[in-house]
């Protein structure tokens, strides 16, 4: 049924062929046809297209954004015209706020060739921020008449004022003293003898010779600031800093670097001529300080009481309050009532935290450069081991446990496992 359709098609279409070609009517739809229309009358195309609306869509965008962009050139050419012509307006003798400024050599010469139109760096900048500033260009006469050698009247005028201004900034340089000069730029290090009197010390004798207590601590290897005495002679430096003792190994650089000192000033004030250094050689450090725990130790501010209670036993060879028998008393007796806070003496680690039948409850704190405190006798203890504390940190309470007479603080201090006087090493304020 297929294939029988399928040839009638062809045989068909054979037809129209063929009557088409005998110039019969084609088999077909008639209203189809007057609806088409008609090929064969329709104008040729012109070989070229109108410069207008013939033109394809591309075509017309690229012309409209060359049009743009000359009409913003045309913009930024007025714009900046204007700008110009506002910049130059402001150079005016007498401006509102137009101020000179000085440019170096040939001042004269640029300013008068400014105001006479030649080209040049413009002298005079308004600074509408300050209207008073006006007197700059005082003496600027705009009616006044020009030479009779032809030179612009602004010309003058510019001269005018530019010599004025320099005589004025001449008579200041002359009369103004100049910058003061550090002292350890001028003069070259060198000591000077100072002897205590009474009532002296350290902080008075350094506030006196406008030095920091670090040179005159360190100058002199004072270990304990409140033992100067009258009579005593220090050496003073001219200078603010610390002496330093070059050691194997130490470069100008280096030391310089952990100092936080220039290592031309350490030149300058040592007089050196190279950076070549041997050890043991003394050096001057200017504007150098101690180590903050060595100026403390000095001062007696390394370590603080521990309680505020009334001395009982000092360091040192004693007889025992219970058996009689003389003892050695490596620390020192500190008496107040039962629970009375107890601080850490220094900055520190808690490294142990025990008890036993001479000390009782006690607490063993390690510091910086191998410095130890205890605390014993405690009634009670508030850290744990291994905390990390501040100075002034409360660590227990006053007690009366172990071998005690009664509630005190039994309180020591070591270094590198040797007792110490803790009198040596805290101020006497309590």
């Amino acid at each position: 049924m297929n294939d029988l359709i399928a040839s009638q098609h062809i045989s068909r279409r054979r037809k129209r062929t063929v009557n088409r070609d005998a110039g019969k009517k084609p088999y077909c739809n008639v209203q189809y046809l007057k609806q088409r229309p008609d090929t064969k009358q329709r104008p040729p195309r012109p070989a070229m297209r109108s410069p207008g609306k013939g033109f394809s869509r591309s075509r017309q965008r690229l012309s409209f954004n060359l049009a743009g962009l000359g009409s913003l050139a045309f913009t930024v050419i007025i714009v900046g015209g204007l700008s110009l012509g506002a910049f130059y307006l402001y150079q005016i003798p007498g401006f509102p706020g137009a101020r000179v400024v000085p440019q170096g050599d040939g001042v004269y010469e640029t300013a008068l060739a400014s105001y006479a139109g030649l080209s040049g760096p413009a002298l005079l900048r308004p600074d509408i921020s300050n209207p008073d500033n006006t007197a700059s260009v005082a003496g600027l006469n705009a009616e006044t008449p020009a030479p009779a050698d032809g030179t612009p009247a602004m010309a003058v005028q510019a001269a005018a004022a530019v010599t004025e201004t320099a005589a004025a900034a001449t008579e200041t340089t002359a009369e103004s003293p100049g910058e003061e000069i550090p002292l350890d730029l001028v003069e070259s290090f060198a000591w000077s003898e100072y002897t205590v009197k009474r009532g002296d010390s350290v902080s008075r004798i350094a506030s006196q010779h406008a030095l920091s207590m670090d040179a005159i601590i360190a100058s002199n290897n004072i270990s304990n600031a409140r033992q100067l005495r009258e009579g005593q002679v220090l050496r003073l430096p001219n200078m603010d800093g610390i002496p330093y003792t070059v050691r194997s190994g130490d470069t100008l650089g280096k030391i310089a670097k952990n100092q936080g000192v220039p290592l031309e000033a350490i030149l300058d004030a040592n007089d050196l001529e190279s950076e070549l250094i041997t050890a043991g050689t003394m050096l001057f450090l200017p504007g150098a300080r101690m180590r903050s725990e060595d100026l403390k130790l000095a001062l007696g501010e390394l370590f603080i009481y521990p309680i505020r209670g009334r001395f009982t036993s000092p360091y040192g060879w004693r007889q025992d309050p219970i058996s009689g028998v003389r003892r050695f008393h490596s620390a020192i007796d500190l008496a107040a009532p039962i629970g009375t806070p107890v601080k850490a003496a220094m900055d520190g680690r808690i490294q142990t935290v025990g008890f036993n039948a001479t000390y009782g409850k006690y607490i063993i704190m390690t510091h910086g450069n191998n410095y130890q405190t205890m605390y014993a006798h405690l009634n009670l203890v508030s850290v744990q081991q291994g905390a990390v504390l501040s100075q002034g940190s409360k660590i227990g309470e006053v007690g009366n446990t172990g071998y005690s007479t009664g509630p005190h603080l039994h309180f020591s201090i070591y270094k590198n496992g040797r007792a110490l006087n803790p009198l040596d090493f805290l101020n006497s304020a309590r």
